[in-house]
């Protein structure tokens, strides 16, 4: 449904017309083997803007997959992506709580203290590696992969169109201001208005 492949541009390879802008300084490095080119971001002010509002409208089941090479580097609580329209209402993927924590899938329409949320056991390491989020609404189940492997799971009370159609969705970016920005590389981002199954976010991953 939404594709950014990154290609020294942030067209949405879908055909679906949701061209993303940057802003900051973002440039291009190498991708992960076999994909091209990959966006860098610096942790300091570089993110991109997605118009994907009345796509996260849409959808009840989610899936949203993406290569990263975070750099365990700067402030805490960076996202690889967050969508939402403020503090109150979001969904993101953080690689590393705090400064040292560990990678977590969150979504919310109510503020952080009532998230639905699920974490993996460590942070995101170094180099490249395959993060992927589904929610399926016939479940209401979470899921959160590394590398084509079920690293959490759990329950959610929130669906991606529960937040209604959102006004600030971004690669890089946190909706809180005290948010540190990304520090790494991101590219094939990918959001699909269906959960995938094991077996084809295991083919997204290379494994």
């Amino acid at each position: 449904m939404v594709y950014y492949a990154f290609e020294n541009n942030t067209e949405d390879g879908s055909g679906n017309g949701y061209d993303a802008t940057a802003s900051g300084d973002p440039y291009y490095v190498s991708g992960p083997t076999g994909y091209g080119m990959a966006l860098d971001f610096d942790g300091a002010n570089d993110y991109v803007r997605l118009p994907i509002g009345s796509a996260i409208a849409s959808m009840s089941d989610i899936t949203v997959s993406t290569w990263a090479n975070f750099s365990n580097l700067g402030g805490g609580w960076q996202r690889l992506w967050d969508f939402g329209n403020d503090a109150q209402i979001n969904m993101f993927v953080t690689p590393r709580m705090g400064t040292n924590g560990s990678l977590r899938f969150a979504i919310t329409i109510a503020g952080s203290g009532a998230e639905s949320n699920i974490t993996a056991s460590g942070t995101l390491p170094t180099g490249w590696h395959h993060v992927a989020v589904t929610i399926d609404s016939a479940s209401m189940t979470m899921m959160l992969y590394q590398d084509g492997k079920l690293v959490a799971e759990g329950l959610t009370s929130v669906v991606p169109s529960d937040l209604g159609e959102t006004a600030e969705n971004f690669l890089g970016r946190s909706q809180y201001a005290a948010d540190a920005f990304y520090f790494g590389s991101l590219d094939e981002f990918r959001i699909y208005d269906r959960a995938l199954s094991l077996e084809e976010i295991m083919f997204l991953a290379g494994r």
